[in-house]
């Protein structure tokens, strides 16, 4: 079983300023990073120094954008975090549903929006400005911690909520559900608020490695998002009969 791993301050500051300028097409200046990360700009000038030492930052007019590095590592590892479900697949749902589809996986304690379709403009800004969402706090989130192993998701749960007992129970209660029924459906979660969805697993080799979610504002989607349930489960099982690169 997965042991859930302690965070390390120097390299969640790495992260973030990664995380920070893959965001912005026309980078970052030393101040902004600064801004972003709330922390001094001297501490932010030396990791950033070494992330341009080493292609994952580049400079230009002083302003830092994402480097070669990143892309180098993920063309050469060959690898996709998700294999049975592709952007197509994506416009065609939001093309059916005329709702928003979008694809999440799992990083750390944290879901990341990784390809999505159909998309309005307060989705967009979301995506943009917050790459990382706490797992209870959106429906494909509470998705993939639903299908974790239960140390894992106690663990998350109980950091989420620390002194809200009442809370934790709720969301494990919940995530119950979602493992029994194989989806989830209703309000999205405090990330996404006035958002509804329907939400499942993407199950490849018996692992849960991601999850899709219809979603589209409360007022015009709620009402039929039950009639979507199917729809989006029997297309997560056709994409899972696809062999896995």
């Amino acid at each position: 079983m997965a042991e859930l791993r302690p965070h390390h301050r120097a390299v969640d500051r790495i992260a973030e300023i990664l995380e920070a300028v893959v965001t912005e097409r026309s980078g970052l200046t030393l101040t902004q990073l600064a801004l972003r990360l709330h922390a001094p700009v001297s501490s932010v000038q030396k990791l950033v120094n070494g992330l341009v030492a080493v292609g994952y930052l580049e400079e230009d007019d002083k302003r830092f954008r994402l480097g070669a590095a990143p892309y180098l590592l993920a063309m050469r590892s060959g690898q996709r975090l998700v294999s049975t479900v592709n952007h197509a697949d994506l416009v065609e749902l939001a093309d059916r549903t005329g709702l928003s589809a979008v694809l999440a996986v799992r990083t750390g304690d944290t879901s990341v929006y990784a390809d999505w379709a159909g998309t309005d403009d307060p989705f967009n800004y979301l995506t943009v400005q917050q790459l990382r969402t706490p797992l209870p706090e959106t429906a494909v989130g509470r998705v993939l911690l639903a299908f974790m192993p239960d140390r894992e998701r106690h663990e998350i749960v109980a950091a989420q909520f620390p002194d809200d007992r009442a809370g934790a129970l709720a969301v494990l209660t919940e995530l119950s559900r979602v493992r029994e029924a194989g989806y989830t459906l209703g309000d999205s979660g405090p990330m996404l608020r006035g958002i509804a969805s329907v939400a499942a697993p993407v199950w490849e080799q018996g692992l849960v490695v991601g999850a899709v979610a219809l979603a589209g504002p409360h007022d015009l989607a709620a009402d039929r998002l039950p009639e979507f349930v199917e729809l989006l489960l029997e297309s997560l099982r056709t994409y899972a009969r696809r062999r896995v690169n």
